[in-house]
């Protein structure tokens, strides 16, 4: 939204003009607010961009904390571009292409410091709300690189067990193949059931509302007004299911029941 009105902030200007909005339209002309209008639409961008990063099927809590953690390092990178004694705006593409060098001089101290300031609350306001799971690192380090995990650093009840998993060959490669680290865990959790069962409890939990909101968006296209007591259980299984049905099978099954 930001995005489209900033792209048309000359054509909401006339508008505003035609309306007779004079304090409104005078934003739209003042240097100053269109500088920090294109900050604001630079830092909505990238954390729009974080946040598709936090959904999906396939995310879990350890690719949510990376996100997490290298946006909190794009934020540092950006303020020490910022907080040079020429202010380097870069990182920001549409404030960055509003400055010209005449005007670096003379208008961007105050920018400066305000963009300085936001980014500190920024990422105040990220560690207040995403957790520190500094505490509890070995967890993670253990169930995403269990072949590079320092042992020593393990409860002594894993090191062992940890032990003969980085010396299997097998589970190596299997690790490298390219399946999912949901895949691995629950594959060798016969074998290795003391790790395999820390690593799952790692995973199974929710690291956004992704899952949720599609199940409400598949239950609102399932159940209508025209449907409103339709036992929604069998079909929302079937919309929320990753597994495709071998149609031909099912069909041939169905051809193959004997008539009444």
């Amino acid at each position: 939204m930001f995005e489209r009105l900033y792209e048309l902030k000359s054509e909401v200007e006339i508008m505003l003009l035609q309306l007779g909005k004079d304090n409104l339209r005078e934003n739209f002309t003042d240097e100053n607010f269109t500088f920090y209008f294109a900050y604001l639409v630079d830092i909505f961008e990238t954390i729009n961009n974080l946040n598709l990063k936090l959904q999906g099927r396939n995310t879990n809590i350890i690719t949510a904390k990376d996100s997490i953690n290298s946006f909190l390092e794009k934020i540092q990178l950006w303020k020490r571009r910022v907080n040079k004694e020429t202010p380097n705006f870069s990182s920001f593409r549409r404030l960055n292409e509003l400055i010209s060098d005449e005007e670096k001089s003379i208008c961007l101290a105050g920018l400066k410091s305000i963009v300085i300031d936001h980014l500190d609350c920024l990422t105040d306001e990220f560690m207040r709300y995403f957790p520190d799971f500094s505490n509890e690192s070995w967890k993670y380090t253990l169930t995403s690189c269990p072949f590079s995990a320092n042992v020593d650093t393990l409860p002594d009840t894993f090191q062992e067990q940890a032990i003969e998993l980085k010396n299997d060959s097998r589970a190596k490669i299997d690790f490298n193949s390219g399946s999912s680290l949901e895949e691995f865990w629950v594959k060798y959790q016969p074998i290795y059931p003391e790790i395999s069962n820390e690593a799952l409890q790692v995973l199974v939990q929710f690291s956004s509302t992704y899952l949720c909101e599609s199940g409400f968006s598949s239950l609102a296209i399932i159940k209508t007004k025209h449907r409103n007591r339709l036992d929604v259980e069998s079909d929302l299984r079937c919309s929320l299911s990753n597994i495709e049905p071998n149609f031909k099978k099912l069909s041939k099954e169905k051809c193959c029941q004997p008539s009444h």
